[in-house]
């Protein structure tokens, strides 16, 4: 495990889970949310701090491939729970990883929400805060997207 993943697993995590289940949750719980699912191979329960856009009834997260919270969500729809506001949405996850058309616009939704999250996966903004689509082009095979449909 990198040192980047130690400290995020073992630090910013835990402290985040904290703040978000706080009073004091709005200083950051209108972009990051915790999601709750089963390990893949072990079936612990585990939970994740994550930035986060809700369009609808779409939660969207994204990452990239050095992570290790996303392998858990592959198959076909891996049953989850998004924390939103100290609100708990059950929901259904569905990963898209490796360059596609479909990630690729979850990015650029994802990115046209929560623009500030552009610089950490090395995306450019045109003016309008759009995705610079050959920046996007450059990257996409290295990012993750998990869309969770939440069941409203």
């Amino acid at each position: 495990m990198s040192s980047s993943n130690s400290f995020y697993r073992y630090f910013l995590n835990p402290v985040m889970r904290g703040l978000l289940r706080s009073p004091l949750h709005g200083i950051t719980s209108r972009n990051i949310g915790i999601v709750h699912f089963s390990g893949r191979k072990s079936g612990r329960k585990l939970s994740t701090p994550l930035s986060y856009t809700r369009d609808g009834n779409i939660v969207r997260l994204l990452s990239n491939q050095s992570t290790r919270w996303w392998p858990n969500f592959r198959g076909d729809g891996v049953k989850v729970e998004m924390e939103i506001v100290r609100q708990r949405y059950p929901g259904t996850a569905i990963l898209l990883e490796g360059d596609s058309e479909a990630l690729r616009e979850g990015v650029r939704r994802f990115i046209h929400a929560l623009p500030r999250d552009a610089k950490v996966y090395g995306l450019e903004l045109d003016e309008n805060k759009e995705v610079v689509e050959k920046s996007l082009a450059k990257i996409a095979g290295q990012l993750i997207l998990v869309e969770i449909r939440l069941d409203t």
